[in-house]
């Protein structure tokens, strides 16, 4: 929410032009002797008259600042001048976060948009980890609960100090890691649609009435959300009012009762499944990937590396070289933790050398050798260089240090599928269906794809296998 507070003149002049400019329930909360209560109250206050918007001039090589600029005249709380001034300066520069302080210059008060350098990698990948959570922003405007769930489902595990604060924030910090990254991504979003649904229609968005998220969720199902989708919304809402430690609206008898009148009046249809990319259509994309480029040779590795373990996206996305060991026979990857092994036990998943051109081992050896890379995430971002000028040699191109995210993983097959020229809807999942898929059609029996899979069930197993693979192996097949 808000970074700092800064009263520039009288303190007292500073304290009535807010207690007159904020609402009701920020004027019992504020207390301007504590500063950090202060911050967090008003992170979340909506202002009458509302606030102009400045982004602060930034420092130039001679010591001289550029001027500020006035990025909206308007502004009723701090999460809508974030948004703007999200919308407004684009792209944030790497290793830079955009930062939103209330500042009172001889009482008037401002949103001051500003852009800080990161103190060190590990800010940098958890930037809200320096940040007090503030309140729930209860009764306050929908958009500054969507942005306050945004930060309270994302906190970061805090470094011990012995305090008790310190304690309870890890508390929080733990129990949000019992939900998977990429639920809370989803509870996220869900989030954002139902401030936006309830904005729209005047409601309060925190605490939410029972009959109005039954009204939310019966207007899902007249858009044609499937059952699944306003489900996870359900959820998301639950795990909202949990955080907010308020009343759960999503238990009530009338929520319960709309949404089994949904499923039963919407047809079942079973969940949309990614294309599996099996063997001979993965060497047709891998006809496509080919080149020396940074960019190339970790997408080919990408493509045989999740293909060969059946991996998922997310499994891509979190190896680490520390995973990996390579010897003459092949490799062997540890996965520190996966969908089928949530409490984190360690799943070992071992891949022969080959001997052609698609050998996974070959193509990760390929990577990392031509990326530098000895230590930390194995797939990581690629900047393309800039053109060199005059007859200076081409530079070489910046590897990140961050691991690519999931969704980057399936974007990349994605893109190489279209650029091949397959039909079908193509993502991440596409490798590990086809994988399994591919060894169904091979002969591998259920126990044997399980296996290999690392699924915790057979009745999974089948649904991953094509129909073409059951026919192929129907035992009616010879005598028809």
């Amino acid at each position: 929410m808000l970074s700092d507070l800064r009263i520039l003149g009288s303190p007292a002049a500073a304290r009535r032009t807010l207690a007159a400019r904020v609402d009701r329930l920020t004027q019992a909360r504020l207390d301007l002797n504590d500063p950090q209560r202060a911050l967090q109250a008003l992170s979340v206050a909506r202002f009458d008259p509302p606030l102009p918007l400045v982004l602060a001039g930034v420092e130039l090589s001679d010591g001289a600042y550029t001027a500020d600029r006035l990025l909206a005249p308007a502004l009723p709380h701090a999460a809508a001048a974030y948004d703007v001034a999200r919308y407004k300066i684009g792209d944030i520069p790497a290793g830079h976060e955009l930062l939103i302080a209330l500042e009172l210059d001889q009482g008037e008060p401002s949103f001051v948009a500003w852009l800080r350098r990161y103190p060190s990698a590990r800010s940098e990948q958890h930037p809200q980890s320096r940040e007090e959570i503030p309140p729930a922003p209860v009764g306050q405007p929908a958009a500054s609960v969507a942005q306050w769930f945004a930060l309270a489902s994302s906190q970061a595990v805090p470094e011990h100090d012995g305090s008790l604060g310190t304690a309870r924030r890890a508390v929080d910090a733990f129990v949000q890691r019992g939900k998977a990254d990429n639920t809370r991504r989803a509870y996220r979003s869900a989030v954002r649609a139902w401030c936006q649904w309830a904005a729209g229609h005047a409601l309060p968005a925190l605490p939410a009435r029972a009959e109005d998220v039954a009204a939310y969720l019966a207007d899902m199902a007249l858009r044609k959300r499937t059952p699944r989708t306003i489900d996870l919304h359900r959820a998301a809402l639950r795990y909202l009012h949990h955080l907010a430690r308020l009343t759960i609206p999503t238990s009530h008898p009338l929520v319960s009762a709309t949404l089994a009148g949904i499923r039963r009046e919407t047809p079942h249809a079973a969940p949309a499944q990614k294309t599996a990319l099996t063997w001979t259509p993965l060497t047709r994309v891998l006809e496509q990937v080919e080149g020396e480029d940074l960019a190339t040779v970790r997408d080919r590795a990408i493509l045989l590396l999740g293909f060969a373990g059946a991996f998922r996206r997310s499994e891509l996305a979190g190896l680490t070289v520390a995973d990996v060991t390579v010897d003459d026979d092949g490799m062997e990857i540890r996965l520190t933790r996966s969908k089928g092994d949530p409490n984190g036990n360690g799943v070992r998943v071992g891949i022969p050398r080959g001997i052609t051109r698609h050998c996974p081992v070959r193509a990760y050896e390929a990577w990392l050798r031509a990326a530098g890379i000895t230590e930390g995430a194995v797939f990581r971002r690629v900047w393309l260089a800039p053109e060199a000028k005059g007859c200076a040699p081409s530079p070489r191109p910046k590897i990140g240090s961050a691991a690519l995210s999931d969704r980057a993983i399936a974007e990349i097959v994605r893109k190489h599928c279209q650029a091949a020229g397959l039909e079908g809807s193509f993502a991440g999942h596409s490798l590990r269906r086809g994988a399994i898929s591919t060894g169904a059609g091979d002969g591998f029996d259920l126990l044997e794809l399980k296996r290999f899979s690392r699924h915790q069930s057979l009745r999974l197993v089948e649904t991953y296998i094509d129909a073409a693979s059951i026919k192929q192996r129907h035992p009616g097949r010879s005598r028809f």
